[in-house]
Order: structure tokens, then sequence, then C-alpha cells
């Protein structure tokens, strides 16, 4: 008998459609364009097997090798970039707004391209869903004043508990005469 289980909660950054056509675009250049190659060099090599002697095979095979591995990172992209557009277009149409309370705050490992991050573990709760908690790496440019204790708004898809969170509220400003 198998039983429904449970979504694990997931930390979503929402995708436009802009950013969905151009992953899109440069998925189907890699996949196209690997694919055409590896065509071309899996003809040739078949076509030049008895001519040339097995230099030219192992070669051929190595490109033919690396060309299908760039076809499916093509193909991965497309499919990552439709996948994450559309968990932001359901999180549009059935989240539910909710608040997460930051239960603590860490330093994390910067990102590939040296973003520093923190560790934020939060609750989420709100109303169609059991509250949950969750540990997400964030950019530390949006969330470093996020601190234990700090409620950040939150919107969560109840069905598949995928939910983003927003920076923390601004501090008001100083009145005039507050000095």
């Amino acid at each position: 008998m198998a039983t429904a289980r449970a979504h694990d909660p997931a930390l979503l950054d929402p995708k436009g459609p802009v950013i969905t056509a151009i992953a899109c675009t440069v998925g189907a250049v890699l996949f196209l364009g690997a694919g055409g190659a590896f065509v071309y060099v899996a003809v040739h090599t078949v076509a030049d097997f008895h001519d040339t002697g097995s230099g030219w095979v192992w070669a051929g095979a190595g490109l033919a090798l690396a060309a299908a591995f760039i076809a499916v990172v093509g193909l991965s992209t497309i499919s990552s970039a439709r996948a994450e557009r559309r968990a932001t277009l359901q999180l549009a149409a059935f989240g539910v707004d909710a608040t997460a309370l930051v239960l603590a705050v860490a330093s994390a490992p910067p990102t590939n391209d040296n973003y520093d991050q923190a560790l934020l573990l939060i609750r989420v709760s709100g109303p169609g869903f059991e509250p949950f908690e969750s540990g997400n790496e964030v950019p530390k440019y949006r969330f470093g004043s996020a601190t234990q204790g700090t409620v950040l708004p939150a919107r969560v898809n109840p069905a598949t508990l995928a939910f983003t969170i927003e920076r923390p509220p601004a501090r008001p400003a100083p009145a005039a005469g507050d000095a």
C-alpha cells in the first residue's frame, strides 16, 4: 500500500517570464548546437573509420561524448527553468500570505560569484497548512539585517510547501525632532 509523502518545504526564488525565456534560449542553443556537433562528429567518425586509423576514432568518440554532455546540460537547463517558472506561477495563484519567524541566523559560505550569504532557520506559519521549520542559505545583501525574532513576510503554496520570504521591513526613519 503506497502512502502519499508530504512535501518538503522549499524556498523558491521567483522567476519572471524574461529570465525564463533567456534560460530556455541558452538551453536550446546548448542542446541544438551540441546535438548538431554530436551528429557531425559521429557521422564523420564512422565515415572516416577505415581511412584515418584509430586515432581519429578515439578523438571523435571523445568529442561526441563531450557534445552529448553539453546537450544534456542544455536540456536540463530548459527543464529546470520551466519547472521554476511553473512553481512561481503556482505560488502566485494558490499561495497564501504567511509569516516567517527567524529562529537563528548564522554565517554561510559565499556563493560561487562571491556574494556573502547567511543561514536563516525560520518557522513559517499561516492559514491552510501546518507550521514548518526550514533552514536556508540566503543572500546577505537582502537578509543581512534579519536577527533572531525578526518576522518576515512570506507566501506559501499549501499544496507543495514551496514558499518565498521577503526582506525585513525597513526601520522607520528618525523623526525630524529626534536627536
